[in-house]
Order: C-alpha cells, then structure tokens, then sequence
C-alpha cells in the first residue's frame, strides 16, 4: 500500500482499513505462534506492520 494511495481516501475509509489491518495482525500473530507457516507468515506481519503505520501517519497528519 502507498501513501498516495492513502492520502487520498477519506479518514472513515481508513479507519474501517486500519480496523481490517489489526485484526488480520492478531490472526496472523496467532496463527505464527502456533506455528503454521511460520515463515510466510513472517513476510506478511512485517508488511502488515508498515501499512498500520503509514495508515496512522496519514490519519495524524489530516
């Protein structure tokens, strides 16, 4: 996800995406704990991560 693409949504739309963003975190958190495809998991926490953040930057920044 790119913050261009971010700054130009509107602040419910991404407040509904963060929502999506945490809760896929938590599965997958869960998920990498029990270890199922701990690798391939990794990868997408680490993606995940960042988009939470660029969300909460561009929601700070409005």
């Amino acid at each position: 996800m790119k913050k261009l693409d971010l700054i130009t949504k509107k602040p419910e739309e991404l407040e509904k995406l963060l929502g999506e963003l945490k809760k896929e975190m938590f599965n997958l958190k869960s998920s990498s704990l029990a270890g199922e495809d701990a690798q391939k998991k990794k990868g997408r926490i680490k993606t995940v991560k960042r988009d939470i953040a660029r969300i909460k930057t561009v929601l700070n920044s409005q």
